[in-house]
């Protein structure tokens, strides 16, 4: 990919640019002091390290978040501003009105006055934190507008239009839009149901009902769980079979909303002393929020006012997700908890604004919604809500509208705040207490320096009737939540015998409290690829607990479970044979998938394990119903993966395999529909490539990219500003390893491209723009410092700003 390089501020000019900002930045604090003498500023220090990353001290709240704001308007100025509007859904006032449905979408999900009210509840020192940041933030934004030929970041210039001063709900957003609904706000439900309706037009109800079960099942025993085995738990009762026919309108339905963008490709392993050669707590995460230039993360150190701690944070939310304040450390990943369900409206023909209540009806609420758009004048619209929440999917001709209901509702604030103090906590209890607050789903991870690691899975998961299918839209009135279900139901783990914690969006644990709309976690999963590896030593070396990192991030996953039948299935076959040519190349090969330096895959066998994978699905799945899912994932197992797999396993499968996807075929049968489905893929790749021989069969192998547009696809850089490397890694969008040895806490992290995204007016970068990319290429990580006396050993910069209460 070719990349335009931007030149890099050389030393000197780079000191210049600091003293001209300290100067600024005194000059600026004077003029705020004698503004203001009635009421003392904030004095404010951060030290920058060698990569770039601020350490904020302060004695107050507000001054140590608004050191926070004020680094990250520094460094990450242009992706914070469309970071704001994509969440607030106002892109399009300042790109094109293009991007207007997406502001419309994105603004029903959240009532903006309902979140102020919840602003407004919060405990001063609370709402402090919201302030300060903002303050911060403002502080350098009105020195970017006093000194844009200096100061402005050159994508603002390009799309022609500047930064805005932020408010304490603008800061509450970044998190309730890029965390809480990015990672709790997702329900399948809708998707489910229009299957179930394609399933019984094609089979009649009930073979359709048998299919669907294999497709949606609500738990495979043999999943593996983060919760290690033997805990005791109670299964689901019997599901209420569901009636299609109430889907029957979704078949035509467009765009039906799923949980395809729901994150989960993180991964955590932590490994306790009883499990390392020297004694030592290592925690490992890699959360895979996705690639993008400027990072995802930013790193940050928060020192005073009850706060004491080093590490980084999406989007820059005032909760820091990974890192340690000394006695302990923590991490997360995607949370796996049912915290939401679609509800089937029935609307009055007479006046589709109103839904069946009981006996009667009862008015849907609206609530307006106006749009700025770039260009053109003002749009107004309607959100509708009712008491089962958002309504959407509003269908008069059927008299039909599905509403979403949160069970985390209202509490997103009371959400962001427990995670911030949980950063405060100096033991599992303590930490534990802020995690009963959370009402998202989310996993947490523990470690600390006595060497105790623990896991909980918090969430508010509603007490839903009995026989309520999770996996489909439910009945108002029938379905009706009872309650929450207590914190005690949360899937919990403290000091497991195995010595180890391991994650990679797995089951959380076993049991109806652990399901999620019919996940399709299952007997394959790529989470044995980490526990295999802790579990093939008694005690690993610190070094063998972080290689681990390397060794799964280039893994094909579905190979571990895969090629076994292949392999089994040529026991005996003419050695001689093509087939026999083929197997060898599989037999051979170590599972990875290596670019080589001519942008193809090392082996040929990368290109015929996926062309027979996706045959199989064609020919054994597909070919018995259309409504089936035909994609195939390398970085985790998706659900046509693991419906194969349990069709292979047949009887020994965790889900009943009521329908034959063999047809009856033996064991004899299935293992030549395996071995045709080879020579059908090898087929497909000898044309593909116009060779015979299988070593011209190497596939394109992509690079890992980081992308100029957010999760959301916003633009938060130029088009230019695109960064690739060697091969595309399945592993964190930063790695970090926080490491409790002797009593102390050593924390090394990665968070490539770098610590920021700035690019001046005339096109210089800064030098922290780029600088971690070869570290991560590498899988190697940077010490950030904890103490004082780690930050003044590692200090380049400081700077003392004021900031007004």
């Amino acid at each position: 990919m070719a990349m335009r390089r931007r030149r890099r501020l050389h030393p000197e000019e780079n000191h210049m640019l600091r003293s001209s900002l300290g100067r600024l930045l005194l000059s600026a604090g004077l003029s705020a002091l004698l503004a203001c003498p009635a009421l003392a500023d904030t004095k404010v220090e951060i030290i920058r390290d060698s990569w770039g990353v601020p350490h904020v001290y302060a004695d107050d709240v507000h001054g140590l978040y608004a050191g926070f704001g004020y680094s990250v308007a520094q460094d990450r100025l242009f992706q914070m501003e469309m970071a704001r509007r994509s969440v607030l859904g106002e892109v399009a006032e300042v790109l094109v009105i293009e991007r207007l449905p997406f502001d419309i979408q994105t603004r029903a999900m959240f009532d903006h006055a309902e979140i102020r009210r919840q602003i407004e509840a919060l405990a001063p020192e609370e709402r402090d934190i919201l302030r300060g940041y903002a303050a911060g933030f403002n502080l350098w934004v009105d020195r970017v507008l006093a000194k844009p030929a200096g100061l402005m970041p050159k994508q603002f210039n390009d799309f022609g239009f500047k930064p805005r001063r932020w408010t304490e709900f603008d800061v509450a957003m970044i998190y309730v839009g890029t965390m809480a609904g990015r990672f709790s706000g997702y329900s399948s439900e809708l998707a489910n149901a229009r299957t179930l309706a394609e399933l019984e037009a094609q089979f009649g109800a009930e073979q359709a009902r048998a299919l669907f079960d294999q497709m949606f099942w609500d738990e495979d025993p043999l999943a593996p769980t983060t919760v290690p085995e033997g805990e005791q738990y109670q299964r689901k009762a019997a599901l209420t079979p569901p009636s299609a026919s109430r889907f029957a309108a979704l078949l035509n339905a467009p765009d039906l909303p799923g949980d395809d963008g729901r994150p989960r490709a993180s991964n955590l392993w932590i490994a306790g002393p009883q499990k390392t050669t020297d004694g030592s707590t290592i925690l490992i995460n890699g959360p895979q929020f996705g690639n993008f230039n400027p990072s995802y993360v930013f790193s940050i150190g928060l020192h005073g006012a009850g706060f004491d701690l080093t590490g980084n944070t999406p989007f820059a939310v005032p909760n820091v997700l990974f890192g340690t304040n000394g006695t302990i450390g923590w991490g997360a990943t995607a949370g796996p908890r049912d915290v939401n369900d679609y509800y089937r409206l029935e609307l009055n023909p007479e006046n589709p604004r109103q839904y069946r209540a009981g006996d009667g009806w009862k008015e849907m609420t609206a609530r307006r919604e106006t749009f700025r758009v770039k260009g053109q004048p003002e749009v107004e619209t309607t959100v509708w809500e009712s008491d089962y929440g958002v309504v959407g999917q509003i269908d008069p001709e059927t008299a039909t509208a599905y509403a979403f209901n949160r069970a985390w509702k209202g509490q997103e604030i009371s959400t962001l705040m427990a995670w911030v103090n949980s950063t405060k906590a100096q033991n599992y209890q303590e930490w534990l207490d802020q995690a009963e607050r959370v009402a998202t789903t989310i996993n947490w991870y523990y470690a600390d320096r006595d060497g105790n690691i623990g896991y909980v899975s918090p969430g508010h998961v509603p007490v839903r009737a009995e026989g309520h299918d999770q996996r489909l839209p439910a009945q108002p009135g029938k379905d009706d939540w009872q309650g929450l279900r207590p914190f005690a139901d949360a899937p919990k783990a403290y000091n497991p015998s195995q010595g180890w914690i391991a994650n990679w969006n797995n089951r959380s644990a076993k049991g109806d409290a652990a399901n999620f709309e019919a996940t399709p976690w299952g007997s394959a999963d790529r989470v044995v690829e980490i526990t295999a590896r802790l579990d093939a030593k008694d005690k690993l070396t610190p070094e063998e607990v972080w290689n681990i990192n390397r060794e799964i991030s280039f893994l094909d996953i579905n190979a571990r479970y895969f090629l076994p039948f292949i392999l089994d299935a040529a026991e005996g076959i003419d050695p001689q044979s093509q087939r026999a040519e083929l197997v060898e190349i599989l037999r051979n090969w170590d599972r990875q998938q290596i670019r080589a330096e001519d942008g193809r895959a090392a082996t040929p066998a990368v290109g015929l394990f996926q062309a027979w994978l996706d045959v199989m699905v064609e020919d054994v799945l597909r070919d018995d119903s259309p409504a089936i899912p035909p994609a195939i994932l390398y970085n985790r197992i998706s659900r046509a993966a693991q419906m194969l797999h349990n069709a292979l396993l047949g009887e020994r499968a965790g889900v009943p395999q009521t329908h034959d996807f063999f047809n009856g075929a033996d064991e004899g049968g299935r293992n030549e529909i395996i071995l045709a489905s080879l020579d059908k893929a090898a087929a497909r790749l000898a044309d593909r490539f116009g060779s015979q021989e299988p070593a011209d069969w190497r596939i394109e192998i992509k690079q890992h990219v980081f992308e100029t547009s957010n999760y959301l696809g916003i633009p938060q850089a130029g088009e230019d500003e695109v960064r690739a490397i060697g091969t595309a890694m399945n592993r964190g969008t930063e790695n970090n390893r926080i490491t409790f040895r002797d009593g102390r806490a050593e924390f090394c992290a990665v968070t490539p491209p770098g610590q920021s995204g700035f690019i001046s007016p005339s096109g210089e970068a800064s030098p922290h723009y780029e600088d971690q990319l070869a570290l991560y290429e590498g899988f190697d990580c940077r010490p950030q410092a904890l103490t004082r006396d780690e930050v003044e050993a590692t200090a380049v910069s400081r700077e003392t700003i004021a900031v007004p209460r």
